[in-house]
Protein backbone atom coordinates (compact mmCIF):
# COMPACT_ATOMS: atom_id res chain seq x y z
CA UNK A 1 0.00 0.00 0.00
CA UNK A 2 1.94 2.85 -1.31
CA UNK A 3 1.11 6.48 0.17
CA UNK A 4 -1.61 5.12 1.82
CA UNK A 5 -3.54 7.34 3.79
CA UNK A 6 -4.89 6.82 7.55
CA UNK A 7 -8.35 6.98 6.47
CA UNK A 8 -7.44 4.73 3.59
CA UNK A 9 -5.56 2.09 5.74
CA UNK A 10 -8.65 2.27 8.08
CA UNK A 11 -11.17 1.27 5.59
CA UNK A 12 -8.55 -1.59 4.57
CA UNK A 13 -8.14 -2.35 8.13
CA UNK A 14 -12.08 -2.87 9.08
CA UNK A 15 -12.16 -4.84 5.52
CA UNK A 16 -8.93 -7.62 7.08
CA UNK A 17 -11.28 -7.55 10.21
CA UNK A 18 -14.56 -8.29 8.31
CA UNK A 19 -12.34 -11.15 6.46
CA UNK A 20 -11.03 -12.57 9.58
CA UNK A 21 -14.41 -12.93 11.46
CA UNK A 22 -15.81 -15.10 8.74
CA UNK A 23 -12.80 -17.64 9.03
CA UNK A 24 -13.34 -17.95 12.21
CA UNK A 25 -16.98 -18.34 11.64
CA UNK A 26 -15.89 -20.88 8.96
CA UNK A 27 -13.53 -22.67 11.22
CA UNK A 28 -15.04 -22.51 14.50
CA UNK A 29 -18.87 -21.83 14.07
CA UNK A 30 -18.57 -18.34 16.15
CA UNK A 31 -16.40 -15.50 15.86
CA UNK A 32 -13.24 -15.33 18.80
CA UNK A 33 -14.49 -13.55 21.80
CA UNK A 34 -12.57 -10.23 23.07
CA UNK A 35 -10.82 -12.10 25.36
CA UNK A 36 -9.56 -14.66 22.80
CA UNK A 37 -8.92 -12.11 20.09
CA UNK A 38 -6.55 -10.38 22.82
CA UNK A 39 -5.00 -13.26 24.06
CA UNK A 40 -3.80 -14.26 20.17
CA UNK A 41 -2.50 -10.35 20.07
CA UNK A 42 -0.58 -11.17 23.37
CA UNK A 43 0.75 -14.13 22.67
CA UNK A 44 1.72 -12.82 18.71
CA UNK A 45 3.35 -9.77 20.62
CA UNK A 46 5.46 -12.38 22.52
CA UNK A 47 6.77 -13.57 19.44
CA UNK A 48 7.30 -10.67 17.75
CA UNK A 49 9.76 -10.04 21.02
CA UNK A 50 11.55 -13.74 20.72
CA UNK A 51 12.15 -13.23 16.97
CA UNK A 52 13.58 -9.70 17.55
CA UNK A 53 16.17 -11.51 20.07
CA UNK A 54 16.38 -14.04 17.36
CA UNK A 55 17.49 -11.70 14.63
CA UNK A 56 19.76 -9.86 16.55
CA UNK A 57 21.54 -13.06 17.58
CA UNK A 58 20.19 -12.93 21.60
CA UNK A 59 17.64 -16.21 21.55
CA UNK A 60 18.56 -19.38 19.41
CA UNK A 61 16.20 -20.01 16.73
CA UNK A 62 17.11 -23.13 13.61
CA UNK A 63 14.82 -21.15 11.15
CA UNK A 64 14.67 -17.84 9.35
CA UNK A 65 14.10 -15.14 11.79
CA UNK A 66 14.21 -11.92 9.79
CA UNK A 67 11.10 -13.40 7.42
CA UNK A 68 9.40 -14.57 10.31
CA UNK A 69 9.64 -11.32 12.36
CA UNK A 70 8.56 -9.44 9.48
CA UNK A 71 5.70 -11.94 8.80
CA UNK A 72 4.47 -11.76 12.45
CA UNK A 73 4.91 -7.71 12.29
CA UNK A 74 2.65 -7.35 9.61
CA UNK A 75 0.02 -9.82 11.50
CA UNK A 76 0.19 -7.60 14.40
CA UNK A 77 -0.21 -4.21 12.30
Amino acid sequence: MKDTSLNEAVKRSVQIRKLYHQLKRENHGTEWTVEEDALAFLTDAGLVGRLTMAQQERWPKAENPSAELGHKLGECI
